[in-house]
């Protein structure tokens, strides 16, 4: 004791008490703090929709995608949300570089999620794109 630690390195960090780790971190701008868990991205996706297999490039908290047809995805969470109240950001590109893209969010369940991606370029419609992401911030269940 008294010296400055200038890094710290753990393998886990644990709450005390049942509310858990709610630590807060200063502002990037140290004028103010946010809460750790709350800012942390609670569920992500990044699937590739034209592919007809294995289409699902990456993704955390989540179980499965279901394809339901052109332009849209069903993403069920690993982990629960505790409300629908959550936001859900998505983005889509076909990869050609001269298609705009508008994307639209369907039902927002605690257990899942829909991403349903319109092109309205060409003529409103639905599309499979080449590039397809999708992320949560909430608070899970």
């Amino acid at each position: 004791v008294g010296g400055i630690v200038s890094s710290l390195k753990v393998d886990n960090i644990t709450g005390r008490g049942s509310t858990g780790f709610t630590g807060s971190v200063k502002s990037e701008g140290g004028n103010t703090t946010t809460d750790l868990q709350q800012g942390l991205t609670k569920h992500f996706v990044n699937l590739d929709g034209t592919a007809s297999s294995d289409y699902v490039r990456d993704s955390f908290n989540n179980t499965s995608i279901t394809d339901g047809g052109t332009g849209d995805y069903k993403c069920v969470f690993t982990n629960a949300m505790a409300s629908n109240g959550y936001v859900h950001t998505v983005a889509a590109s076909s990869g050609s570089g001269h298609t705009a893209t508008l994307y639209s969010l369907g039902q927002n369940l605690t257990v899942s999620c829909r991403i349903y991606v319109l092109e309205h370029v060409s003529g409103v419609g639905v599309t499979d794109d080449v590039l397809v992401v999708g992320e949560v911030s909430g608070d899970l269940a």
